[in-house]
This record gives structure tokens, sequence and C-alpha cells, in this order.
């Protein structure tokens, strides 16, 4: 595992196994936590760019279908990915 991103309260942006997942907190009155396995063009736009990465959270949060059926619950932390035991 490694943190390629890190914002504290904000969000974590994890590799595992070339697999990255982004966990970043919803923001407003009631916040939550999402996490979502990002896909190979998501992962090329962020690679090496945290800001592009920042817009990339702000577009989640703005329209959620971008991300839909890749939303991981629990969320994912610096233990790993949720697994199915």
């Amino acid at each position: 595992m490694t943190v390629v991103f890190q914002k504290p309260y904000s969000y974590s942006l994890y590799d595992y196994d070339d697999v990255w997942y982004l966990t970043y907190l919803s923001g407003g009155p009631l916040e939550y936590g999402v996490s979502i396995k990002l896909n190979s063009e998501e992962i090329d736009r962020v690679r090496d760019n945290q800001a592009e990465l920042e817009k990339l959270i702000k577009e989640f949060k703005h329209d959620r279908s971008l991300y839909e059926g890749r939303e991981i619950s629990p969320v994912v932390t610096s233990k790993g990915p949720p697994t199915n035991e």
C-alpha cells in the first residue's frame, strides 16, 4: 500500500497493488466518507498532480454519476480496502 496524496481531514489517495482508491469527506452539514476505485483515465490524470486530484474530487462531489458502480463501502483506509469476509 502506498499513500499517493493525502490532505488531513479531507482526502487520501491510495495505491494497493496498482489499484487506486480515492477516499474523501463529503463536506456539508452531514459529513461522511466516500471511497471510489479510480479508472485508468482518472489515474493518469492525477498520478503526479495533486491539484488535478482536488479538481476531480470537486467533480465527484458535484456529480455522483461520474463514479456510479465504483463506490466502495465501507470506506478504504490505510489498512486497505474492505474484504468480503
